[in-house]
């Protein structure tokens, strides 16, 4: 067992909560948001159930969110048309959500009893709708958070580009996969109207620290973001490092 703000926490996995803030909303332990990667192989059946069991343990009340429509524009950005994304967006989507119904069957939880969460199911939400305006006009007015986004996509594209470096344009519309998570990883609670909620993924997402740091982006109070690894990883502590990924909410090799 380990120690996050006074809370016993189990030792298969570690957490490291990024801010004071973000430990104290752990601590809390009112819901978390597991995000998965569409085509990442670190999501495997077998640790998805091992994440689900650690967290049903911490937290009352466990999400899961894939990125679905918002994949094509990581496709579209390689090359693909529209259409062909979207096909490939939608294949990922089922196998990856097939995959977690499956990891909570394994916990003796029916996958229909745990829906898996979609971002483009918030689409029309209003208060992902005001965030996702407010982000993308940061994206557009802000060099600082300019910069950051366009890094992100620069460094997510760049291994599928077999040594090319990704054009602007390609950055550009790797951002919009980036932006559509955005709203979710600052205001949870605004938008799934629970009363508090930790994001966590298996590495720091790149526009991370702009979200607890940056005015402009402002995460809410009551959202927290924590790392959260299998405590031990070949043999050396679980921890920050590994290659920055594109999503929260997703990322992974389709978007990262």
């Amino acid at each position: 067992m380990r120690d996050i703000a006074g809370t016993r926490v189990p030792a298969d996995f570690a957490i490291e909560p990024y801010t004071d803030n973000c430990r104290a909303v752990c601590a809390q332990g009112e819901h978390v948001l597991i995000g998965v990667s569409p085509g990442n192989s670190y999501f495997s059946e077998e640790r998805l159930a091992a994440l689900l069991r650690w967290s049903t343990t911490l937290f009352r009340a466990v999400d899961v969110i894939v990125p679905d429509v918002s994949v094509m524009h990581t496709y579209r950005a390689l090359g693909d048309d529209s259409e062909r994304a979207w096909s490939r967006a939608r294949s990922q989507t089922r196998r990856i959500s097939r995959r977690v119904a499956r990891a909570w069957e394994a916990l003796g939880v029916p996958g229909d009893d745990r829906p898996v969460l979609t971002v483009s199911q918030f689409a029309d939400h209003p208060r992902y709708r005001v965030l996702r305006e407010r982000f993308e006009r940061a994206v557009e007015r802000d060099p600082e958070v300019r910069t950051v986004f366009l890094a992100a996509s620069r460094r997510a594209l760049a291994p599928r580009l077999k040594g090319a470096a990704p054009t602007l344009a390609q950055q550009e519309e790797n951002m919009r996969y980036l932006l559509a998570e955005l709203p979710l990883c600052t205001d949870a609670p605004g938008i799934l109207g629970v009363p508090s909620s930790v994001n966590i993924y298996h590495q720091v997402i790149p526009f991370i620290p702009l979200v607890f740091s940056s005015p402009v982006l402002r995460a809410s109070a009551r959202q927290a973001f924590a790392v959260v690894r299998p405590a031990q990883v070949e043999g050396r502590p679980a921890g920050r490092e590994g290659r920055p990924v594109g999503s929260a909410a997703g990322g992974g090799e389709a978007g990262a």
